[in-house]
């Protein structure tokens, strides 16, 4: 090599922007139970620990190149579900560390157990994937981890970790992230609407131990430069053929919350195409009926992709429910909803004369503004569902959200149903004084949870 083209190569390095060498994006799928799917920009996919065909749930239609089972029980071994020839990791009565190549990539299998007593094998399995570490941690229910096993489990970026089996319950899988502290844990492996093992505990038990949880979709888009620097607790959602979100922001996995406005996407053949024009909302509506941890929802708007209806305000919180999709009576779709007590979603905000806020008609500092929105919280008096909000005896929530224009906290004047609509959240807020000005200052409404940012117009 001579001493120019050094020089020359030295300076393009040089001058390359750091994004420019940014590390493969790794897209991570949640099958259900403690399977998951992962393909890396470029490499391999592996499909983790699928469940077998009868727990129900549904598998990706992309190949696989690789599959690990941490052990012997089959809604950890279905890999007549997994698509293409993949090579096996097989974890199964493992009593000693090895590594396993497969499809290219080394995993460590690392011997563990199933419970505290030590009766039932249980490995844990770890590769790198776009740069990403994974752990598949099985049905791990030992007491705590041994040195050994916490000298390969160092560094973990992404860990799939069962939040409850017959023998362990969620204060033993806290325990097992806080001793592994990966970058991010995603629960998984507890009962589910949508199948799952039935002697497992549901959403409610399993978040109970954690303060902060981050909700996710079905899948999601991971790249090593954008993990973050603390732990963070993650809930997806599994693979279903509908998906519910809330109808203000389309967020995937964003929970709803009882009495709010969410909508369906899917593919519901031969549903007809209608819009509700009396209220009570109708629960049958062009030929479609959703059916909603047991109860008809009231239906605002129905289509053969797209269903908009009000979630029941008799929804248990926080918990997740079964939504069915019929069309003449016949199931065609099916989809979780998670339900917390607040979920917001911030629809647009108007001035007092009710005209939108946009870069043409900004609103401006210490102006009062009108925000409407969807996952309102618990309620002073709570209506029957489909029927419209009262004008008179306005109904309230119980607790004020928290109202944020470019970070800066906002006075709430009111909080309330929007009186003659079902569903719709109404909040008459302050823009503060110090609020920056811009045409896209984010406004972000917060009860319980933290709604996706809105951009607003100040001047």
């Amino acid at each position: 090599m001579n001493r120019c083209f050094c020089v020359a190569w030295l300076l393009l390095v040089l001058s390359t922007p750091a994004w420019a060498q940014s590390s493969p994006n790794v897209r991570i799928t949640w099958i259900g139970q403690s399977g998951f799917h992962i393909q890396a920009e470029g490499g391999p996919a592996v499909v983790s620990d699928p469940p077998a065909a009868n727990f129900g749930f549904l598998f990706p239609t992309t190949t696989a190149d690789a599959v690990t089972i941490s052990h012997t029980h089959n809604d950890h071994t279905g890999v007549g579900g997994v698509m293409g020839t993949p090579a096996m990791v097989d974890g199964r009565n493992v009593t000693e560390r090895r590594e396993v190549t497969a499809a290219g990539t080394t995993f460590t299998i690392i011997p563990g157990f199933h419970d505290t007593q030590s009766a039932t094998r249980n490995a844990l399995i770890t590769w790198t994937q776009g740069g990403l570490r994974f752990l598949q941690g099985g049905d791990y229910g030992q007491a705590t981890l041994t040195e050994a096993q916490l000298n390969d489990l160092r560094n973990i970026d992404v860990a799939f970790i069962a939040a409850s089996t017959p023998t362990l319950v969620p204060p033993q899988a806290k325990a097992f992230i806080d001793q592994l502290r990966p970058r991010i844990a995603i629960l998984c492996h507890y009962r589910m609407p949508l199948g799952g093992s039935t002697a497992t505990l549901a959403f409610k038990d399993i978040t109970a131990p954690y303060s902060n949880i981050v909700y996710k979709g079905n899948v999601v888009t991971l790249n090593r430069d954008q993990l973050p620097a603390e732990t963070e607790i993650w809930v997806m959602q599994p693979t279903a053929n509908a998906v519910v979100v809330n109808s203000a922001s389309f967020v995937g996995g964003a929970p709803t919350a009882p009495g709010s406005l969410a909508s369906i996407f899917g593919n519901f053949t031969n549903a007809g195409t209608a819009t509700a024009t009396v209220f009570p909302l109708p629960t049958n509506l062009g030929n479609v009926e959703v059916v909603v941890g047991g109860r008809a929802a009231p239906l605002l708007y129905v289509s053969p992709t797209q269903i908009n209806f009000q979630v029941s305000h008799r929804l248990e919180t926080p918990g997740q429910s079964l939504a069915e999709i019929k069309v003449g009576g016949t199931t065609v779709g099916r989809a979780q909803v998670t339900a917390l007590a607040g979920g917001p979603g911030v629809f647009l905000a108007t001035n007092l004369n009710y005209q939108l806020i946009t870069a043409n008609t900004p609103v401006q500092r210490g102006d009062p503004i009108i925000i409407f929105a969807t996952g309102h919280g618990e309620l002073t008096e709570t209506p029957e569902d489909g029927a419209p909000a009262p004008a008179t005896n306005l109904i309230t929530t119980r607790v004020k959200p928290r109202v944020t224009i470019g970070g800066i906290e906002a006075e709430v004047l009111f909080s309330g149903l929007t009186p003659g609509l079902a569903g719709l959240w109404q909040i008459n807020a302050v823009v503060p004084a110090g609020a920056p000005v811009g045409t896209n200052v984010p406004l972000v409404v917060t009860q319980g949870l933290a709604g996706a940012a809105l951009p607003l117009a100040v001047r």
